[in-house]
């Protein structure tokens, strides 16, 4: 099934010789950042908002075709529409548990009524006095479930409009800038680790790639955005590669779930080692942040991210000679 692939998808044990290029002002500025050796991509901060998109696809069916985030397209232009689709699905889940939660207060109201002022036009009282509320509850529940669905269909069509992300089947890169789309191999790229000013004392981190050949790059806001603390661009970096190597399965995150059996690589993985296909998705926020959310960012703490760059070992001018000039001879 690995013909699924094509032949300018990322393998990272197959770089082939890259031509010298850079940017010394940047790197004279910023932490560039190396490639290989991935370790961990569960950044603390996001996980759940993944959670939440992960329980978007509740079935096989749900996942036909992964937008904004899927098994082939990962896509860094979310936009207003994806935002407010997420909001929407978290206020139908809350919705939800609050309708329930309140079930319970409602019967202890009922049964006061019942043995304290019998009668029919107490009952009535306390419906007037409920009515609005539930009225409340019900508009939420029913936007926050069909109001999501048709957002997921606007979202979908203005993602199509916009290409601009990572595209592992092809191994590509692509930015659009006004209305042309610029378009490049992933190993064209240099990460860095860009900071600014938080105006509280601190600094935000990001995660930047620049094209190494022209002045493109792509500021990888969405997903992690003005981190507070740079192992999670660092994290968001081994995500990003590992999602881009066809020699590895998809990052065992929650954003990707969903899409894993439709990637053959990652399909053979999780068969050969058993994984629970549904090992994100039964997992409340409640229980991440009860259960797991500080086991990971003592794992994340502990993760030393610094290690020779794969990818400089490949480009000529930093772990290659330089190409020789050509030489010749005047003739008299």
């Amino acid at each position: 099934m690995t013909d699924e692939y094509q032949d300018t998808a990322y393998r990272s044990d197959a770089i082939p010789v890259l031509p010298p290029g850079g940017h010394p002002d940047m790197d004279k500025a910023f932490q560039r950042l190396p490639w290989g050796h991935y370790q961990n991509p569960i950044m603390p901060n996001t996980m759940e908002t993944q959670l939440a998109y992960a329980r978007l696809f509740e079935d096989e069916s749900d996942a036909e075709d992964g937008h904004p985030w899927g098994e082939s397209v990962f896509s860094v232009s979310k936009g207003f529409l994806s935002g407010l689709q997420g909001f929407l699905y978290i206020m139908y889940m809350s919705v939800a548990v609050g309708f329930f939660i309140s079930l319970f207060g409602l019967v202890i109201l009922i049964l006061s009524v019942a043995i304290n002022k019998p009668g029919a036009e107490n009952f009535i009282n306390l419906f007037h006095e409920v009515k609005y509320f539930y009225l409340v509850i019900a508009v939420s529940y029913f936007t926050g479930k069909y109001g999501r669905l048709l957002l997921a269909h606007l979202t979908d069509k203005r993602q199509r409009a916009n290409p601009t992300g990572f595209y592992r089947r092809e191994g590509v890169v692509r930015i659009k800038e006004g209305k042309e789309v610029f378009e490049a191999p992933f190993i064209e790229f240099d990460a860095y680790l860009v900071h600014t000013p938080s105006g509280r004392g601190g600094r935000y981190f990001n995660l930047v790639l620049q094209h190494r050949y022209s002045k493109h790059q792509l500021w990888m806001k969405g997903l992690l955005t003005d981190a507070m603390d740079q192992k999670e661009v660092y994290a968001y970096w081994d995500m990003l590669q590992q999602y881009m190597d066809v020699t590895r399965p998809l990052p065992d995150v929650p954003l990707f779930e969903p899409f894993r059996s439709r990637d053959p690589v990652t399909a053979k993985w999780d068969e050969r080692t058993g994984r629970d296909p549904f090992k994100w998705r039964k997992m409340s926020p409640e229980s991440w942040r009860e259960n797991h959310e500080q086991t990971y960012r003592d794992r994340l703490r502990s993760t030393n991210f610094h290690h020779p760059c794969i990818l400089d070992a490949r480009i000529q001018g930093r772990g290659l000679p330089l190409p020789e000039e050509p030489r010749g001879a005047m003739l008299a």
